[in-house]
């Protein structure tokens, strides 16, 4: 298999086959929520610590209850790291989005 499939192809195509029936057909994306919006880290200082998996079309809103439940429960708003804006929890997401949600309960 590897003189005839990995050294002709590099690879053996399950990979991207997965990636292609996953992200292209199902349309998922991939989220990353931080604490510090202009770090991109978590309170620890870790850079990008956390990356969501979810279906193309989900909502801000969706991301914070995928976190937690009471961080949904006290949504206030989210900052979009990439422009700094605040959006709502109806806004939809995009892969590669970096969002802080901002509620009203804290978790732990």
């Amino acid at each position: 298999m590897k003189e005839k499939v990995l050294d002709v192809y590099g690879a053996t195509g399950v990979q991207q086959a997965i990636d292609q029936a996953y992200f292209g057909l199902l349309k998922a994306i991939v989220v990353y929520p931080v604490e510090d919006e202009t770090k991109l880290s978590d309170k620890n200082g870790n850079v990008l610590p956390d990356a969501y998996v979810m279906r193309g079309g989900s909502t801000a809103l969706e991301l914070a209850k995928k976190i937690h439940t009471d961080l949904a429960k006290g949504f206030l708003y989210a900052i979009d790291a990439k422009t700094g804006m605040r959006v709502s929890g109806e806004h939809p997401l995009k892969n590669g989005d970096i969002l802080k949600i901002v509620s009203s309960s804290r978790r732990s």
